[in-house]
């Protein structure tokens, strides 16, 4: 039984919290928060919490003190401290905010010397040897003590990226991002009524690259930024040697962590989609089959990345790599079956057919 402790307790931890507590060979511990919020109380509902620090390395015993206060001032009792929590865990889920994990890596968990640990892609790849995909290269992360799972996103590029590659030739592939501005549980966020654009080439070329070489030169990605909470859209042209466009829907079919849909006349929505799915997390992307087009050697379609929650299953999955297990078939089938993915794909293939 693997033990496990997750710190920062946001959109991300809180959902990788709940699968790891799905797992058979897993035990969730603890979770580790900086400050108090609905987000506290909810923790506390269904796993101890402990307390974590804004900075560390000064007068940290005051500073515990303090924070634990303004808990149990509110009625929340801590556990104890991160340090009391990486005690007893084996690897902790570090969900913090950008360039925080870094910190906690170097003052927080150094402090144990056979600790491991998942970072989250807010992180610059060099936190770990390993930016992490579960088809692409799970074995390459057995054992390792540190692994990075980089961000929706990237997580699902990869995937259908991957899929393409087991029937294709990729020669050259141009991405382009419709970013959604916030997630829906964070009202401070924007813009409201803009369009964002990002510098070309956008970061997620070279993350998807740190987990899968084969696309090394061929990948250029950039977006923009729109006033939608949902899911993120993928716009994708791939020039190379394509076989025939069923064929490219098959492996996309083939894919647990793929869902292909389509409709009797018009492609789905991200709104259509998501209330189908009864407003619930989305762990597979979304291809959309009325999209899928091959023309000579080019081969265009859509994607939707619920931003959420779609890289929840390659964090359970980098859990057990980095924990020693070294068949990633048998990992990613029980992550799969216990995240209800064959369910959920069905499911939605069956609201939206392909005809």
């Amino acid at each position: 039984m693997f033990k496990i402790g997750v710190n920062g307790f946001g959109t991300i931890g809180r959902r990788v919290a709940a699968a790891v507590q799905k797992q058979k060979d897993m035990k969730l511990l603890g979770i580790s928060d900086i400050s108090l919020s609905w987000k506290s109380r909810y923790a506390v509902m269904n796993v101890p919490l402990y307390v974590s620090l804004k900075e560390y390395g000064k007068d940290e015993a005051n500073q515990f003190e303090t924070t634990k206060k303004m808990f149990t001032d509110s009625k929340i009792k801590p556990a104890g401290s991160i340090f009391d929590l990486i005690e007893e865990t084996e690897l902790i889920i570090d969900a913090t905010p950008s360039d925080i994990g870094r910190k906690n890596k170097e003052q927080v968990y150094s402090r144990k010397k056979d600790l491991h640990a998942i970072f989250e892609g807010g992180e610059k790849a060099s936190i770990a040897r390993v930016t992490f995909n579960a088809n692409i290269n799970f074995k390459d992360a057995v054992g390792e003590q540190f692994i990075r799972v980089p961000s929706c996103n990237t997580t699902g590029m990869l995937r259908y990226l991957n899929s393409v590659q087991e029937v294709s030739t990729i020669k050259n592939v141009i991405i382009n991002l419709i970013r959604r501005g916030a997630d829906p549980a964070e009202p401070d966020a924007g813009p409201i009524n803009d369009y964002v654009p990002t510098k070309i080439p956008s970061h997620h070329a070279d993350d998807v690259i740190a987990a899968d070489k084969r696309l090394a030169g061929k990948l250029i990605t950039y977006g923009v930024t729109v006033p939608v909470t949902l899911m993120h859209m993928h716009n994708i042209l791939a020039i190379g040697n394509f076989p025939s466009r069923d064929k490219i829907l098959d492996t996309f079919f083939d894919n647990p962590r793929i869902v292909v849909l389509g409709g009797e006349k018009d492609t789905p929505t991200a709104a259509q989609i998501m209330d189908a799915n009864d407003r619930r997390d989305l762990f597979q992307i979304v291809v959309l089959e009325k999209t899928v087009h091959v023309h000579n050697d080019m081969l265009l379609f859509s994607a939707y990345i619920h931003q959420e929650a779609d890289v929840v299953p390659e964090n359970i999955d980098a859990i057990r790599a980095s924990l020693g297990e070294s068949d990633p078939y048998d990992s990613i089938i029980k992550t799969n079956e216990s995240l209800d993915l064959k369910k959920t794909k069905k499911r939605l293939e069956d609201i939206f057919p392909v005809y």
